[in-house]
């Protein structure tokens, strides 16, 4: 799985990382359902590392969604700081407001249609449907943050309130537009005759939900 976070380099860093890789693995396709052992064994450790390691294999499920709220706070952290920077200026230049939603667009985009992202998804999506306190957790430290941040820069954009319930649900389908290439990834690959998202597909992608977003925005700007 991509990520931005520093090198693994003990071997007690190595260990929990391939058993919180493998545990995510097992917990996006089998939920709780999971078995320590098939974790260890994916992992190549021995299952008594779970116990040391995590205490649980309870312990182990929130671990690995304190693992995915890190990764998805390194992707995003830059472009929210930027975000709120030019937020913090009065009147915000639109054209950038718009560049930012872009990128987070994009941003977003590119780790949707990735590969190796894929168990993330999975585990994200039966938290969305069947939620426990590991969803809780990964809601309230980057899903609710970046949410809000996104739904703050289109109610700037278009000069609606960000705080009504309207701009978020609007934000929402929007981003909706970029998870219906995760959740319907067989459909656009059979429909299209792509045999996997490569730079050019996804270059294809980006250029097409980013003419959506600018219909959006401009359909929605009250100014």
């Amino acid at each position: 799985m991509p990520t931005s976070q520093p090198p693994i380099t003990s071997r007690g860093e190595q260990a929990k990382n391939s058993l919180i890789k493998a545990a995510i693995a097992q917990f996006g396709e089998y939920g709780l359902q999971a078995t320590t052992r098939d974790i260890a064994a994916l992992a190549g450790q021995n299952i008594a590392a779970i116990t040391y390691y995590f205490g649980s294999k309870e312990e182990l499920y929130i671990a690995s969604a304190e693992w995915i709220a890190d990764f998805i706070n390194d992707n995003f952290l830059e472009h929210m700081q930027c975000a709120e920077e030019v937020m913090s200026q009065s009147p915000s230049d639109k054209a950038h407001i718009r560049q930012l939603i872009h990128t987070a667009c994009a941003q977003m985009i590119r780790l949707l249609t990735s590969d190796e992202t894929l168990n993330l998804s999975k585990f994200i999506s039966r938290e969305q449907l069947s939620p426990t306190a590991a969803y809780q957790l990964i809601h309230d430290r980057v899903i609710a943050p970046i949410h809000s941040h996104l739904t703050s820069l289109v109610g700037r954009y278009t000069g609606r309130d960000p705080l009504d319930t309207e701009t978020i649900l609007h934000t929402h389908a929007l981003l909706g537009q970029i998870l219906a290439f995760r959740l319907g990834r067989e459909t656009i690959l059979l429909r299209t005759g792509w045999t996997t998202f490569d730079k050019a597909n996804r270059q294809q992608i980006s250029s097409v939900v980013l003419t959506h977003v600018d219909f959006i925005l401009l359909g929605l700007s009250v100014n």
